[in-house]
């Protein structure tokens, strides 16, 4: 099985502030599908699901947050960005996955899917991990 992959963005700062590109290119011969924003409140949870056909790329910024996912291997797997810190998560198709807000600032989400969806939101099933 694929492993969810960490991917720590580049920032390129000047006076003006930062800017980075947040969108890693999905797979070669997958499209690009969905894009959302979304926000975590401190102590919210978003994810505690699975797309079974469809791969997802997740997008971390702001405050602390820890992403966890369901390894066949391992378990449950928990891996926590530091705020500020601009991280992209590559979630294959079948890899169960949360996003918790840990710390006392909002956290703010990119998701976007790759692989084999035609619909606007790929299918979803409900898998409680946090």
């Amino acid at each position: 099985m694929e492993k969810v992959k960490r991917h720590v963005l580049e920032l390129r700062q000047d006076e003006r502030g930062w800017v980075t590109n947040p969108i890693v290119p999905p797979p070669a011969g997958s499209a690009l599908g969905h894009v959302h924003i979304a926000s975590l409140a401190p102590g919210a949870v978003r994810g505690n699901h699975v797309h079974p056909e469809s791969g997802e790329y997740v997008l971390v910024w702001g405050g602390r947050a820890e992403m966890t996912w369901d390894d066949s291997e391992l378990g449950l797997v928990s891996e926590e960005t530091a705020e500020g810190e601009l991280v992209v998560y590559e979630i294959p198709p079948g890899v169960a996955h949360a996003v918790k807000n840990v710390g006392e600032r909002d956290v703010y989400l990119i998701a976007y899917y790759f692989g084999a969806s035609d619909k606007e939101w790929p299918a979803t099933e409900r898998r409680p991990l946090v």
